[in-house]
């Protein structure tokens, strides 16, 4: 060894820096490891478990119930702090998806859509026409006919008898008290297929309210009570309402879809931040 270095070895200063740093990473480890170990409950804590307690409870906690509360939250700190020192925390698909959702959520979050002024929202309204346009309604009457009294077939073909007799009477534009007494309503005004189906199911007799000629009887069309014979007094297709008359829906529409554009492109420039190397073989 070069006589320099020897004597470099040898001096005062060097054994004291190396002791400091010996010290210093020592006390830092011991810190660190007494931190990993304290669990402090202060006044904020407490006021998060009062709130979560009147939230899953609703009514304040008295102090037994708070210092029940207190307790189960050590419980948890301790296990999920040796969870992480075993790193059983590490590759687990649940605890990245709730890492996912809270980033996801911290992006929204930190995102403001301006207040769009008319022009702006009359331009998306005309662009975006179709997210406003009401489906088509009908209006109609039916004389209906029961299965559960003479049979599925005999219902269907007393309906044909009965749609013979008002063939030739064209001006007669309701009549219920040929039929079966039916438990909801003969006549129903401006009502969609959503609404239809919510009252009759999904059969042909739905269906046909909005296929069949208007201002005539036609049928017989089962559904799930029956047989019947329709009436269509008015149909009438898509229709895009006003814009003044629903300007409140435009501006909700505009700013959700802002709000995920902005989004988009805020994770995108996350995305830009980092590499992604492919190892494939």
């Amino acid at each position: 060894m070069a006589p320099k270095i020897k004597r470099f070895l040898k001096e005062p200063l060097l054994h004291f820096l190396l002791i400091g740093f010996i010290i210093f990473f020592s006390a830092y480890y011991v810190t660190k490891q007494r931190d990993a170990h304290t669990i402090v409950i202060d006044n904020a804590v407490m006021a998060k478990l009062a709130m979560a307690w009147q939230t899953q409870f609703a009514k304040q906690p008295t102090e037994r119930e708070l210092q029940i509360a207190a307790d189960e939250y050590v419980k948890q700190e301790v296990l999920a702090r040796e969870a992480v020192q075993l790193g059983l925390n590490q590759d687990d698909e649940i605890i990245k998806r709730r890492l996912q959702q809270k980033m996801e959520f911290i992006l929204k979050n930190n995102i403001v859509v301006p207040e769009p002024c008319e022009a702006t929202l009359k331009s998306y309204f005309e662009k975006n026409s179709a997210k406003f346009t009401d489906p088509p309604k009908v209006s109609f009457t039916h004389i209906y006919f029961s299965a559960d009294k003479v049979g599925n077939d005999e219902a269907q073909k007393k309906a044909t008898t009965v749609l013979q007799t008002l063939t030739g009477q064209p001006s007669l534009q309701r009549a219920p008290e040929l039929g079966d007494r039916f438990m909801l309503l003969y006549d129903y005004n401006n009502i969609d297929k959503k609404e239809a189906a919510s009252l009759f199911g999904s059969s042909a007799f739905t269906d046909s309210l909005f296929t069949v000629k208007e201002d005539t009887w036609a049928g017989p069309f089962q559904s799930g009570y029956g047989w019947h014979l329709l009436y269509v007094n008015k149909r009438q297709g898509n229709i895009v309402p006003p814009f003044n008359d629903i300007k409140a829906r435009v501006i909700d529409a505009y700013k959700n879809d802002k709000l995920k554009e902005m989004n988009n492109e805020a994770m995108e420039k996350l995305v830009e931040k980092y590499t992604v190397k492919l190892k494939l073989d």
